[in-house]
């Protein structure tokens, strides 16, 4: 039977705890954004973040959030099921002096009440979900202008490999007896489907090592 909806909420909540908060947050704060993030950060730039408000889904200890608000961002509002990334991502607004500018909520990103926005963005988080279109829909309802996302390169030479390794390490989730697995891989067909459906068309594409970097722009016409 596939996962309650409680048990995905429980299930990614404990998967990130304090030590795992503590260590993306050290993370950002050491190298930055990681390469993929950087590509979808530099095209939000280009696109004009400046003034825009931003909403992050799965906004983890808040590193995303943080370059946006650096790059001129409004405001941004930052929603997790870890309790642990959303304190962690709060500490951070608060040393960066951005705290009157970002908010980070405890919620369900598929399914949480998300305040209208420009931009909402979604880096590597649509992999954590077993089911990619409650998110994909709660997201595109609350963006006026832009969805950005980083998922798995399911593609070319890396599509198996991908895939094997997905397939192994869920096997070991299911040894070990969690109750999510560790990783889903998502059609990148019905993705795009959902979004377009939803009123966007894909404006840029990128790879980076196993990740592809998606914009997609609402469609005016």
């Amino acid at each position: 039977m596939p996962p309650t909806r409680n048990e995905v909420e429980e299930a990614l909540a404990e998967e990130f705890d304090d030590s795992t908060a503590c260590d993306y947050c050290c993370r950002y704060k050491r190298e930055g954004l990681s390469r993929s993030s950087r590509i979808l950060m530099n095209w939000l730039v280009e696109e004009g973040v400046s003034g825009r408000k931003i909403v992050d889904l799965g906004c983890g200890s808040g590193a995303f959030a943080m370059e946006t608000l650096k790059n001129g961002a409004a405001s941004c509002v930052g929603i997790d099921l870890s309790p642990a990334m959303i304190r962690k991502a709060s500490e951070l607004a608060a040393e960066g002096g951005y705290q009157d500018r970002a908010k980070f909520e405890l919620g369900n990103a598929a399914l949480a009440d998300l305040p209208v926005s420009d931009v909402v963005v979604m880096d590597k988080v649509i992999c954590c979900y077993p089911e990619a279109d409650p998110l994909l829909k709660n997201a595109s309802s609350a963006s006026g202008m832009l969805i950005g996302f980083i998922v798995p390169r399911d593609e070319g030479v890396w599509k198996w490999p991908l895939r094997i390794a997905t397939y192994a390490g869920n096997l070991v989730q299911k040894i070990r007896r969690r109750k999510l697995s560790w990783f889903y891989i998502h059609s990148l067909k019905t993705i795009n489907e959902v979004l377009v459906e939803a009123g966007f068309v894909k404006e840029r594409k990128a790879a980076s090592r196993i990740w592809l970097v998606f914009l997609y722009k609402r469609n005016r016409i």
